[in-house]
């Protein structure tokens, strides 16, 4: 029995292939670590354009995106490495200074103001870089104003990547398919908040999928 290229099995096959195949290219460009930001944008563009609205192929629309979003990707992920770096010596501090054991509630409500910028950007923010043309601290405004408008999205999406973490944390062989699949997932409560901060009034060649 031969299948026709339009059957459900086909076109399932054929996204399944192309998720796998977007996720190990988000893989190979992360190597250098600094390029996880453009890595990040060009996968979840991958994602829109290519699994879900069928535009372009997975490795020309990647690798278009990584270019594009090269330079202000890696600061975006020099800043979140900064961040972080930031966050663990504050950890360090706390524990060896033994404040930790005699004020545990204040440490614990401290260190999530201080991580809150960090963790409720991060859904957001290479999503963003994929799709608008601004300065990167127009870009943090929006991914913070969304991830506060928008807070039970929000906290879905977190939930979303800490279980993608950790399913690569305990299985590092799925490292090249776990990353394709969360984007995928995620781009469905994402594009519904990216649609509602998008002029559709006019709709350029370039631009126009966004909205099939």
């Amino acid at each position: 029995m031969k299948l026709s290229e339009d059957s459900p099995v086909v076109s399932i096959a054929e996204q399944i292939s192309e998720v796998i195949i977007a996720g190990f290219l988000w893989l190979i460009a992360c190597i250098p670590i600094i390029t996880i930001g453009p890595a990040s944008a060009a996968l979840y563009y991958t994602i829109v354009k290519v699994v879900r609205k069928k535009h372009s192929t997975v490795t020309i629309a990647f690798w278009h995106s990584f270019k594009e979003n090269l330079k202000q990707g890696i600061g975006i992920t020099l800043f979140y490495l900064v961040y972080a770096v930031i966050l663990l010596f504050y950890v360090s501090v706390v524990t060896k200074s033994g404040m930790f054991e005699r004020t545990p509630y204040l440490f614990v409500a401290s260190g999530m103001v201080l991580a809150s910028p960090f963790v409720v950007t991060v859904p957001y923010i290479f999503s963003v870089l994929s799709r608008f043309r601004m300065s990167i601290v127009g870009q943090f405004q929006y991914a913070l104003h969304m991830s506060v408008k928008y807070f039970p999205i929000t906290i879905l999406l977190i939930l979303l990547l800490g279980a993608a973490g950790m399913i690569c944390y305990l299985f590092p062989f799925l490292m090249a398919i776990v990353p394709g699949v969360y984007a995928w997932v995620s781009s469905f409560l994402v594009e519904k908040v990216l649609q509602k901060y998008m002029k559709q009034a006019r709709k350029t060649e370039d631009g126009a999928w966004y909205y099939d």
